[in-house]
């Protein structure tokens, strides 16, 4: 039975369509009730809002947005439509966009936010299964003509066929992904992946289409270039051994040759029937990054890093012109009459008439450009840092611009020649292929300020999200705030937050009359300004103000009360924190300290020295110094404390490990291994120990009598181990996390992805981390709680299920979630 605009805007209509007939149906039944639905039409809901047609459009681009998800996870259909719907036009939503004009919050008919809100109010009535909801926006437009063409990994290059009607794009996925899949074909109409072809096993910097559209030309990293038919996706030729990287590859006009451009100063120009090397093309002194041939076939421009762009005559290879320019040309074109020549210079597009190889003109825009081409006869299609622009070459007036947000890294674009749409490539693998003529969507903020850091406490009150041009501060209840910038002055530097997240510290560098001075600043979190800043003069020989890159650790005591950190080699000072009185001054080996913490019960300061592999514990009282023993320190530190006793375990790169009891200063050492113990952990009570060795194998130890209770080879090296209750938990280098039975060792589950054993052992909600969406889990549950959509790269779980994360999908994208229970509360 056909769906309406009434059935379709149910949530339960939407829930049943793709529980039962999947993603593809669902679609399928929006596309339907569209095209049988009048523009006018209008349904009000009973205790909900109005909606029409244009309701449907949005929820399909909703849908088509996160299908790939939704395919593995129907039941989180809700999740991703509320996610999407209610920041679309709500009104708080106009924060969080840069747009010039009216936003979807100013129609006088925005209800979507609305229609979210209802299905939230319904389910939550019925207690519905467990959800992820973001609290800020997220990247992807539900209006217009934008569609993200997805890859493994970043995209360098993007070309449109002759028709308009293909696009191919050129990525990079190392092996970890899929293998050399590096050339993908896509229908533009469609957004559809048409083809990929296999066997570029480094990034592809250079495609070109065939004049007919049958074949495809392709350049990588890895000194090669192929040619492929389009249709089969056969491989028909393969030039390897190239001087450098191939950057640019072109056909001739009449199909018959190909050439190609490497970072080895030379072009190559080779014949398509044979596979046969016609001629080198010789005369660049750097590299060369761009080739095109000119429609007549006759002559052939590159442009190089040697700051000039030369014409060859194709049948002799004799450089008949020579341009200078004012920087290095990454990017030449010929334009369709072939009567004009351009390429991107210094400040502008430099233009040069082909009768005489002269530049005639320089065409000024709003930015330095990395990608030329023509769109006719009299406009251009360019590439500058922050947007896409199409300038008259007349009078070098903006025809159109198309604003992005720059994420600092480089880019490719493309233009269809029959001027209807434009691809722009990006480090996230997503390539935005929209047209020319589409009304610009409203720009998220979030993506011109992407976060690189995250700091906070695990089921804290507050995070930190820094960014390269402030930080953000977000709370447990999901409310950000952008301090002012005076507040913060720590740069990139790593944050250090109390127990009861009164206050953060972090590393700065003075300038004083005697010179650069280090410290620690104390930062209130309730006022978000900096107080006290603890510093010192430093001991005489242990100076290291000079020595930029060297990082300074830092650590508040259990209750707060003092604060123990370094700026200066070996030494490690204690401070009280209330009033900054300098408490002690730990002297250890003249090398930079690379751990410091408080041992639980606070009554001792534990700090590592990485070159000389040492560990020390000093008593915080009277400073004394209670142990100095030998420990593996790189690439982390094999060192644990239990929780409820003054015991320490200390592993070495020897194989053995020492346990010490703080109080009786009793030591015992254990030969646990031939190869080094990387990682332990002591039961909270400290009757075990947990052992990791470099011989992929965990051993489980009685810590009173040292007895061996079982080991366990394990299939990968494991780096992290915790335990609690009945189960062990491991994390290992093949990218696993494993559960194990604490009593005999015996295998009980595997989860694929990063978990942190600590926080599964110990935290309310912990996550899985992998190149797919993220999975959350409640506290030693290994069935997921809920799913969200993105890969993320560093998350931090505050108290009450509030998540601060750092993007893998959409890098250093800032996502703020909640996790929510069946009742609708975390």
């Amino acid at each position: 039975m056909p769906q309406d605009l009434a059935s379709l805007t149910e949530l339960s209509t939407l829930e049943a369509l793709i529980d039962v007939e999947g993603v593809d149906g669902l679609l399928a039944a929006l596309d339907d009730a569209l095209a049988r639905t009048p523009a006018d039409t209008r349904v009000l809901h009973e205790d909900g809002p109005t909606v029409g047609p244009r309701t449907l459009g949005v929820l399909r681009k909703a849908v088509t947005l996160d299908a790939d998800f939704l395919r593995e996870h129907p039941e989180a259909i809700f999740q991703c439509l509320y996610n999407r719907l209610r920041w679309y036009d709500a009104p708080d939503a106009a924060r969080h966009f840069s747009v010039t004009g009216q936003g979807p919050w100013d129609d006088p008919e925005a209800h979507l936010h609305q229609l979210a809100a209802w299905w939230r109010r319904q389910r939550e009535s019925s207690g519905g299964a467990p959800w992820v909801e973001s609290l800020l926006p997220l990247r992807g437009a539900l209006e217009g003509a934008d569609v993200y063409l997805w890859h493994e990994s970043q995209v360098l290059c993007a070309a449109f066929d002759a028709t308009g009607t293909r696009l191919a794009t050129g990525s990079y996925s190392d092996g970890s992904h899929a293998d050399g899949n590096n050339v993908h074909v896509w229908d533009v109409a469609t957004g559809k992946q048409l083809r990929v072809m296999e066997g570029h096993e480094m990034e592809v910097r250079g495609i070109s289409w065939s004049p007919d559209g049958k074949q495809l030309a392709s350049g990588s990293r890895a000194h090669e270039a192929r040619v492929w038919d389009v249709e089969t996706g056969e491989h028909l030729h393969l030039f390897r051994r190239q001087e450098g990287q191939v950057t640019s590859v072109a056909f001739s006009p009449d199909g018959t040759l190909l050439a190609v451009a490497n970072l080895g100063w030379l072009i190559h120009l080779y014949d398509l029937d044979t596979g046969e090397k016609v001629r080198t093309l010789k005369g660049h002194q750097q590299s060369v990054l761009s080739v095109a041939f000119h429609p007549s076939g006759r002559w052939l421009v590159s442009g190089a890093s040697d700051d000039t762009v030369r014409v060859w005559e194709v049948a002799t290879g004799e450089q008949v012109a020579r341009l200078d320019a004012q920087r290095s040309v990454s990017t030449v074109a010929f334009s369709p009459d072939g009567e004009w020549l351009a390429w991107a210079d210094l400040d502008d597009v430099g233009v040069a008439e082909t009768k005489t190889w002269q530049r005639v003109r320089g065409i000024q825009g709003g930015s330095r450009y990395s990608h030329v081409q023509w769109l006719g006869t009299s406009r251009l299609g360019l590439l500058g840092y922050d947007r896409l622009e199409v300038l008259d070459v007349k009078d070098g007036a903006s025809v159109w611009s198309r604003p992005y947000s720059s994420d600092g890294h480089e880019r490719g674009a493309a233009f269809s020649p029959d001027l209807k749409h434009f691809a722009l490539t990006a480090v996230d693998g997503g390539v935005l292929l929209s047209q020319l003529d589409a009304p610009t969507p409203p720009r998220l903020l979030s993506e011109q300020h992407r976060v690189k850091h995250l700091w906070g406490r695990a089921e804290g009150a507050l995070a930190v999200a820094m960014r390269m041009d402030g930080m953000l501060v977000i709370d447990a209840q999901g409310h950000v705030r952008e301090p002012p910038p005076e507040a913060n002055a720590s740069n990139l530097h790593a944050w250090r937050f109390s127990g009861n997240d009164a206050l953060a510290a972090y590393p700065v560098t003075s300038y004083l009359e005697d010179g650069w001075r280090r410290g620690i600043q104390l930062f209130d979190l309730a006022r978000l300004a900096p107080t006290m800043e603890l510093t010192g003069k430093p001991l005489e020989g242990r100076d290291a103000s000079r020595k930029m890159t060297m990082k300074q650790v830092m650590t508040f005591s259990p209750d707060t009360t003092l604060l123990a950190g370094t700026f200066e080699l070996g030494v490690v000072r204690v401070w009280r924190v209330a009033d900054g009185q300098l408490l002690h001054t730990l002297k250890g080996p003249e090398a930079p300290v690379t751990m410091v913490e408080f041992t639980p019960d606070g009554a001792c300061v534990v700090s590592g020295h990485e070159e000389p592999s040492r560990l020390q514990v000093h008593d915080v009282k009277t400073g004394r110094l209670v142990l100095d023993t030998q420990a593996l320190m790189k690439p982390a530190v094999a060192y644990t404390a239990a929780a409820r006793v003054p015991r320490i375990a200390v592993g070495r790169a020897s194989g053995e490990l020492e346990l010490f009891d703080l109080t009786s200063g009793f030591r015992r050492v254990l030969q646990v291994s031939e190869e080094p113990v990387i990682a332990a952990r002591l039961s909270e009570d400290g009757l075990r120990v947990a052992v990791c060795t470099l011989d992929d194998r965990v051993r489980l130890y009685e810590a009173d009598t040292g007895r061996l209770m079982y080991e366990v080879q394990h299939p990968a090296l494991p780096f992290l181990v915790a335990m609690e209750g009945d189960v062990l938990v491991t994390r290992s280098d093949d990218q696993k996390t494993r559960f194990f039975d604490l009593a005999t060792g015996a295998p009980r589950e595997v989860l694929d992805g990063n978990a942190e054993p600590d926080e599964v052992t110990r935290r309310a909600y912990w996550e899985v981390l992998s190149d797919e969406p993220v999975a959350f889990h409640r506290r030693m549950d290994t069935t997921p709680l809920a799913r969200f959509h993105d890969s993320l790269e560093e998350t931090i779980i505050l108290r009450d299920g509030l998540v601060v994360a750092r993007g893998l999908t959409v890098p250093d994208f800032l996502y703020v979630l909640k996790l929510h229970d069946a009742s609708g509360g975390a």
